[in-house]
């Protein structure tokens, strides 16, 4: 894990005449073009095309990435666990409002909304809480509908 997080970091800091790709993943599916140019018999495409980082840029960012490859971090992503304790929220919000998709200001509101009610309350207490609220208009019917 360790070696695919400083792979990238060399990657994008590698240039045509210094290319930095010994960490990348090898093979023909490789993500890196480098490698997987080589793997195929071809010559590498240039770095020209690419944007790459400059020395004071991969100075400056270093050290963000030998703290995503510090041991406390890594053990967690092992175990299942997520760096981020609002992903799981994030994750119910874009499930009622994808990121791909543009929507009114008044319908990401409502997804928020209720994806937090959801996520405090549970879905039960998020219901009675529709009951007594505001939402318990046309407008909410509508976009419950429309949802389905």
């Amino acid at each position: 894990m360790k070696t695919a997080i400083y792979a990238s970091l060399m990657h994008c800091s590698s240039t045509d005449k210094k290319p930095i790709h010994g960490k990348c993943p090898e093979g023909e599916s490789s993500w890196c073009f480098y490698k997987r140019a080589i793997a195929k018999g071809e010559t590498p495409g240039l770095h020209s095309s690419m944007r790459t980082y400059l020395s004071p840029q991969v100075e400056k960012i270093t050290p963000v990435y030998q703290r995503l490859t510090s041991d406390t971090i890594l053990k967690r992503c092992v175990a299942g666990k997520t760096q981020n304790s609002n992903e799981s929220l994030h994750s119910c919000i874009w499930r009622k409002c994808p990121k791909e998709v543009f929507v009114s200001k008044r319908r990401l509101e409502i997804a928020v909304t209720d994806a937090i009610e959801k996520h405090n309350l549970g879905y039960v207490k998020s219901l009675e809480a529709k009951e007594d609220s505001c939402l318990n208009d046309k407008f909410f019917f509508d976009y419950c509908r429309k949802t389905r």
